[in-house]
């Protein structure tokens, strides 16, 4: 059995910015380039998808033209976070990192979430129903009216939701985004579009 074993860091937005970001070995600072800054999200999340093409094994031709095997219906997202998608304008300062990972034979949509250098206090966050560029209802209430430092913290945990609800974002996963929203930013501090 392979097991694969991956640690990422994530650098603060800061240190992205400026071009530097440490590594946690000794020596010299890494240097981001313009080019990987541009390549951006949707670059590593295709570099991603395809190394896992890469591992995946072999399927032989008499696999291929039998039924095809019921698989687990489980389905997780990763999004980075930021204040730019908000038409209201969000916090422009801070970025954070949200995982969903969605169930529906338990009707359970669990969440992690982290962020940094946002602007107030941490008040909530959903999942809303809206494609990129659109506002709209709340999907799944994740927290409310909590009180989390802004400059860095993260939260975690599961809601219950109907296994219709689950599906929905199973299958049309770009119709849904996470939100964040803090006291200085009511509507939204930041947002991310599942895809």
């Amino acid at each position: 059995m392979l097991r694969l074993e991956i640690q990422v860091t994530w650098p603060n937005r800061a240190e992205v910015n400026s071009g530097t970001a440490h590594n946690d070995m000794k020596g010299a600072p890494m240097r981001h380039r313009l080019g990987i800054r541009k390549m951006g999200w949707a670059g590593t999340c295709l570099a991603f998808a395809s190394s896992i093409l890469v591992l995946a094994p072999p399927t032989s031709a008499m696999a291929q033209d039998s039924e095809p095997v019921h698989q687990d219906s489980y389905r997780h997202f990763a999004v980075f976070l930021t204040g730019d998608e908000l038409r209201d304008g969000g916090d422009h300062r801070g970025w954070g990192m949200a995982r969903l990972d969605l169930d529906p034979d338990r009707e359970t949509a669990c969440y992690y979430l982290t962020w940094d250098s946002l602007e107030g206090v941490v008040t909530a966050f959903h999942l809303h129903a809206a494609p990129r560029g659109h506002d709209g209802p709340h999907w799944f209430d994740f927290f409310n009216n909590q009180h989390f430092d802004g400059k860095h913290e993260k939260s975690w945990g599961c809601v219950h939701s109907p296994r219709g609800k689950i599906l929905d974002v199973i299958n049309d996963p770009s119709d849904y985004y996470f939100a964040v929203h803090t006291t200085a930013h009511k509507d939204g501090a930041l947002r991310g579009q599942l895809f």
